[in-house]
């Protein structure tokens, strides 16, 4: 199952109905031994008041009460499925849900999560972070930019794609700076309806940064990122056609664009509105309340 498919929604942690009395059955306690641990309680509803009441660390608590439920941790991140194993796995990084932070046992989920076959590009993402921070892992930029493409890819993430653009662009976490990668990763998401790789894209077009200055392709993704409600982008399309690039120019239709930006509450937008106020009150008339928010 791919990250983009839906985890299983089973509540987590959860267990099979029964999983407490077979775990008891199949070890070699006596009767009354069994009754002073888990009580006369039904195993069913043992169970149920565990996984509907309690969290991981909960469980955690429970393992080391007796060796029949040693793995009940792993066991109920098992049962309930990709949900249920990201769950503990940010549990165990964060060190919370009752658990202490054991970042390696982390890691350790997250690569069965994000293993061939599953490509759950959630984990496959955070296995890129923990890399390229040392969470868990030895740092390694290589590996974790590797996580990262495979998220990207196999994984179908647009986050991630997004992400690497940004690493590549701006040199976090002590990768080479590349624009030509950061503009390929862009061009990657913003391919896939990601908003602001649209924005991000169209920038590096019109600057010329990491690919050939394109005042057309610059107008083509600014107007992408602006009609899926980009405030920036919106801007960015209005000033193209002031200033006459690549198009001819038109201070209407600028004032049109500002003002769909100042209306998401973008600032440069509201001052572009009242250095062309004479023609903004003819063509958008409610304008002033606009600058007035």
């Amino acid at each position: 199952m791919s990250g983009s498919q839906q985890a299983n929604s089973v509540k987590v942690p959860h267990l099979p109905p029964l999983y407490l009395q077979e775990k008891v059955s199949a070890t070699n306690v006596n009767n009354d031994e069994s009754k002073s641990i888990f009580s006369k309680l039904p195993a069913d509803v043992l169970t149920q008041c565990f996984t509907g009441y309690a969290r991981w660390g909960d469980l955690a608590k429970l393992s080391n009460v007796h060796s029949s439920v040693k793995n009940i941790v792993r066991d109920a991140a098992e049962f309930g499925g990709q949900s249920a194993m990201w769950d503990l796995s940010l549990a165990l990084l964060n060190g919370t849900d009752g658990l202490e932070r054991n970042p390696e046992l982390a890691v350790s989920y997250l690569k069965e999560l994000a293993k061939d076959g599953n490509n759950y590009s959630p984990a496959m993402m955070k296995l890129g972070s923990c890399y390229l921070e040392g969470n868990g892992v030895e740092k390694n930029n290589k590996i974790g930019l590797q996580w990262l493409n495979d998220a990207a890819t196999k994984g179908a993430d647009v986050n991630a794609g997004h992400e690497l653009a940004l690493i590549y662009e701006y040199g976090h976490h002590g990768v080479e700076v590349d624009v030509v990668l950061a503009a390929k990763w862009f061009l990657h998401a913003a391919e896939r309806d990601h908003v602001e790789s649209m924005a991000e894209y169209a920038m590096c077009c019109e600057l010329g940064c990491g690919v050939p200055q394109n005042d057309e392709d610059a107008l083509e993704w600014y107007t992408k990122a602006a009609n899926k409600g980009h405030p920036q982008s919106n801007f960015s399309v209005g000033e193209i056609f002031e200033e006459a690039r690549g198009v001819p120019q038109s201070d209407t239709e600028a004032c049109l664009w500002y003002y769909k930006a100042a209306v998401m509450g973008d600032e440069d937008s509201k001052k572009a509105l009242k250095r062309l106020e004479d023609i903004a009150r003819i063509i958008v008339p409610g304008y002033t309340t606009v600058l007035r928010n």
